[in-house]
């Protein structure tokens, strides 16, 4: 296609450069008259063909931008496969990895607001929220706190042997 516009444009141009030729004859004020319009006519026709040929590269870019999303998109569906639901505490749930597809990686979890938005974000210690473990999401759009098993309850130790030993 692109190369039909630029035959179509060097056409329009060898039509331009006779047109002046024809003007540079002077046989006749209306002739001259009507190739003057036939030029702007022309010149008209050129400017909507550059376009016609900036439009067409925008095209082709965003035609290259969306296959590139396309194949992201596959290969996030390939990776998403890698992962099942699993639960860390009551109530919270997270995308672990599978145990037959874990390979020489260790077990991680995934955010599950980033994995259903197709974002691959592996869940960080965080520290204690309301008397359990925690993770964070390290995404700077999502920054979810979940939390894990319960923090064991600390037993206050006794208090070391009093040293001053009185006989």
């Amino acid at each position: 296609m692109f190369a039909e516009f630029t035959a179509a444009a060097s056409a329009l141009k060898a039509a331009t450069d006779i047109t002046q030729a024809l003007l540079t004859l002077k046989t006749d004020a209306a002739v001259s008259a009507k190739v003057v319009q036939l030029n702007g006519v022309i010149a008209d026709v050129q400017q909507q063909l550059f376009k016609a040929q900036a439009d067409y590269a925008t095209t082709q870019s965003r035609l290259k931008e969306l296959k590139a999303e396309i194949e992201q998109f596959k290969n996030w569906e390939q990776e998403k496969q890698r992962y099942q639901l699993h639960q860390l505490a009551e109530g919270t749930v997270v995308y672990r990895v599978k145990p037959d597809m874990q390979g020489d990686e260790p077990v991680h979890e995934l955010c599950p607001n980033c994995y259903q938005n197709g974002v691959k974000s592996i869940l960080q210690k965080y520290g204690i929220q309301n008397g359990h473990h925690s993770v964070t999401c390290p995404n700077p759009n999502c920054r979810a706190v979940f939390l894990c098993e319960k923090q064991a309850r600390q037993v206050p130790m006794p208090p070391p042997p009093s040293t001053n030993n009185y006989w």
